[in-house]
């Protein structure tokens, strides 16, 4: 007999369990609609259906939102909430982030989740899917009724153990009571530590070599995966979080570790682990830890939702973004309103006129490539970091036609430069400047108020006066204010030095310009100057080493990079020069050969000077990788094409471990400017 009620015991238990487990009878259907219907579908749908608590917004067959009743309307019912909510998409209203769990999460662990929802979501539907597919709804009065009647099933199973338990033998029943005791001070101090796991804010979850997760993890876990997570494969938990080379990566790494028995090779490995992920549209970052146990070793991975810290980190790097923009803008407003001039003047009127009238589309290509480089570089110069992010956008496009073996046609040049909206492309680092400073900026400007153009016609109507002192007078002084020392010209570099160093992770003195009092016509000279930005960079990125390489070599921690400006009789000499690691000519013949520019006979036979010169051709680099900001080989083929307009030529020196200097040769013209021992362009 007491066998028999034993064995009804079990079988009431394990109804009892497999009813507790399972969500699945609670799940009920609610309308759905797509994220693109308009606010009054939901405003129909609730007045013809009164008793609907919520909708659910689905993204294909997954949930991407929640609308409740009475949130939706008292988003309408604010003032203008009909006009703004009625016919625009319920995305805009939807909860974006409501509770959604897989049907295989036991009711207890949702009905915990459910009741630790802010308050205003403590009434929310739940979410339920199968297999991250939309299942269902279940409301929280149907959960709590349920809860509810487990709880009287448990009080009657209790109640019948009570009974059986009194039939037994006293020794039976002594030997019970000390296992009960014991499993409760084991239950209890596990209960202790899943609440400390469940209300860290965090998620725990660890593995072993066969990678199934542990049945011991977190409550965050549930509502970072979405999912339970005993005894799934996390790699195939994670893969569709993360790309097919990071899976494989991991798996190579997990694999390490477990076959390690070396605790510093261990951290080596850790090291390669991604320390964030990004899982359904949060931001998570991972702490790995190797847990040992005798003979066994574990994974143990700690998960931090980030979202909001990276959303505000993002929002402060903005703000110092805009911050050094509108500092650069407020020092630099004649050059602001140049560039931007000059840009949406290039884009697209005088781009497409220049591919109309070159005759060769892949040398009109190498043009568009070189100036839109250039450009980039100006407005990153100038701090315009929206138009320098999207000018990069263009480059890829122009870098695909390139890598192309048949080159582009005429046609599909006009059709990607018809696209280049130069207005567009600078708006949101205008609006900001607009924002900040109001539209006068961009109406007034600090240079004085006579074109260079009415300058040059006042010269030829001086020039047909009778010759005189007093005629040389006047012609040498309208000729002055056109003409600006070059050293003041290349200075301007300073700022943008230290920036891009800082970005690089180097460090760099103050830019040192020193030399003669050399006057130019900034109209004249001012694109040449402005390529030398691509110098800058190939210096830093490439020869300027870091601080920890350059005291390993001797060298002080700070980096050095030089203006030098010669007059030598009718030229002049702008020498750029770093104290680097200088140019590793091996490197650049090896590169040219494999970039098809020279024979391996002709690398061999080639001089330095000539292997220099390599430096400036089209599409040469020697970076593997295309950044933000090099990689593409075309910076110094700007630089070579603006010397070459001005009539000038280069040359470069350059000693291993000690640095490389371009030389620029530039003639000069006569302006009228003071001698002894200043010259003009």
């Amino acid at each position: 007999m007491e066998t028999t009620a034993l064995q009804d015991l079990d079988l009431d238990q394990e109804k009892f369990a497999a009813e507790d487990q399972s969500i699945g009878n609670l799940v009920e259907q609610t309308r759905t609609f797509a994220a693109s219907d308009p606010g009054l579908t939901v405003h129909t749908f609730f007045t013809e259906n009164q008793s609907a608590e919520g909708v659910v917004i689905l993204s294909g067959q997954a949930p991407a939102g929640l609308i409740m009743r009475n949130d939706f309307y008292q988003r309408i019912g604010t003032l203008y909430g009909r006009d703004l909510f009625m016919s625009r998409p319920i995305r805009l209203i939807m909860n974006t982030q409501p509770l959604v769990v897989d049907v295989s999460v036991d009711i207890a662990t949702i009905g915990l989740i459910a009741m630790n929802r802010p308050h205003d979501q403590l009434y929310d539907l739940v979410v339920i899917t199968e297999n991250e597919k939309y299942a269902g709804v279940v409301s929280v009065k149907r959960f709590m009724i349920e809860l509810s009647q487990n709880r009287e099933a448990e009080i009657k199973l209790l109640k019948k153990q009570k009974e059986i338990l009194h039939q037994a033998n006293e020794t039976e029943i002594r030997n019970r009571r000390q296992i009960e005791e014991k499993s409760q001070e084991l239950r209890e101090k596990n209960e202790s530590i899943k609440n400390l796991m469940d209300n860290a804010g965090q998620g725990f979850l660890s593995f072993g070599q066969d990678l199934a997760v542990s049945g011991e993890y977190s409550l965050e876990c549930v509502q970072i995966f979405r999912l339970a997570l005993e005894g799934r494969n996390f790699l195939e938990l994670m893969a569709r979080h993360v790309s097919p080379e990071t899976s494989a990566t991991m798996s190579r790494v997990y694999d390490s570790i477990f076959a390690s028995g070396k605790s510093l090779r261990e951290k080596v490995y850790l090291s390669l682990l991604p320390p964030e992920f990004s899982i359904y549209g949060k931001t998570v970052s991972v702490a790995y830890k190797i847990i040992r146990h005798g003979d066994q070793k574990k994974m143990m991975l700690i998960l931090t939702d980030v979202t909001e810290k990276r959303k505000l980190e993002a929002r402060m790097t903005e703000e110092r973004n805009n911050v050094k923009m509108v500092a650069k803008a407020l020092t630099k407003q004649s050059d602001v309103n140049l560039a931007l001039e000059e840009f949406c003047r290039f884009a697209p009127g005088e781009a497409r006129a220049m591919v109309q009238a070159m005759a060769d589309p892949r040398a009109a290509l190498a043009e568009l490539f070189r100036q839109v480089h250039t450009c980039k570089g100006d407005f990153a110069q100038l701090g315009f970091y929206n138009t320098a992010a999207h000018l990069h956008v263009k480059e890829d496009a122009l870098a695909a036609l390139v890598a192309r073996p048949e080159g582009p046609s005429r046609e599909e040049l006009l059709a990607l430069v018809a696209d280049w909206d130069g207005r567009g492309i600078v708006q949101d680092d205008v609006r900001i400047l607009t924002d900040i400073l109001g539209n006068a900026f961009f109406e007034k400007d600090e240079r004085f108020q006579v074109s260079a153009a009415t300058l040059l016609a006042l010269e030829s109507q001086v020039a047909a006066l009778p010759d005189g002192p007093e005629r040389q007078d006047i012609l040498r002084a309208l000729k002055r204010l056109r003409l600006c020392p070059l050293k003041d010209l290349v200075a301007e570099y300073r700022d943008y030095l230290q920036a891009l160093a800082g970005r690089l992770g180097k460090s760099v003195e103050p830019l040192c310009v020193s030399g003669d009092d050399v006057y130019v016509e900034k109209e004249t000279i001012q694109k040449f100057v402005k390529s030398l930005v691509h110098v800058i960079r190939n210096m830093i990125d490439h020869g300027i080493e870091t601080p920890e390489e350059r005291l390993e070599s001797g060298k002080g921690e700070q980096g050095r990079i030089t203006f030098v400006i010669e007059q030598s009789g009718p030229m002049v000499s702008l020498g750029v020069a770093d104290d680097g690691r200088g140019i590793d000519v091996a490197r650049v013949r090896l590169l040219a050969v494999d970039k098809g520019l020279v024979s391996p006979e002709q690398a061999l036979t080639m001089s330095e000077e000539d292997v220099y010169g390599l430096l400036f051709a089209d599409s040469f680099s020697t970076k593997e990788d295309v950044s933000a900001l090099s990689g593409r080989g075309v910076g110094l083929s700007a630089v070579k094409a603006e010397v070459e307009r001005l009539g000038g030529t280069i040359r470069v020196s350059s000693t291993p471990g000690e640095g490389s200097t371009f030389r620029f040769l530039l003639p000069l013209r006569e302006q009228g400017a003071p001698a002894n021992p200043s010259a003009a362009f």
